[in-house]
């Protein structure tokens, strides 16, 4: 099945085990969590950015428009995302890529295990373990969302 189709939510009795799920769970870096456990928002951001960028960035007025210019910028750059780091790290940087809008699991899925697993790093891990994963994040801020009716 083509991707596009599983982001549109068509063909669902075609979708691999457990997409049909969480068709609409979907995930951003929430900034309240980060700031309730004493977290710097603005610390975890400037420290995915290389180093002569970070001045730019922490420059701008506000966390929005900072989270904005990561995805417009930084988030293009190779290195940016790298098969080799941890997958919430990766999954933190895709939400990032996306400007922290609602990120579908199932997009997160995805891009785990299809476009960024490679033979020397491969991401054999399923929709459920990976939102396990995202549930019991303490560290980036992780909030489930879901689409509003």
């Amino acid at each position: 099945m083509k991707r596009e189709n599983l982001i549109k939510g068509q063909n669902t009795k075609e979708l691999p085990a457990g997409y049909e799920e969480f068709l609409g769970v979907k995930y951003v870096m929430d900034p309240k969590i980060l700031e309730e456990r004493g977290r710097s928002v603005e610390a975890l951001l400037l420290a995915r950015l290389p180093e002569e960028r970070r001045s730019s960035t922490k420059a701008l007025p506000t966390l929005k428009s900072q989270i904005k210019e990561i995805a417009k910028t930084d988030a293009k750059e190779s290195g940016f995302l790298d098969p080799a780091m941890p997958l919430r790290e990766l999954a933190f940087r895709l939400i990032l890529k996306n400007g922290n809008k609602p990120t579908p699991l199932n997009d997160l899925h995805w891009s785990l295990t299809e476009d960024w697993a490679h033979p020397t790093h491969p991401m054999a891990i399923s929709v459920y373990a990976l939102k396990r994963i995202m549930d019991s994040d303490i560290y980036y801020g992780f909030q489930q969302v879901t689409d509003k009716a």
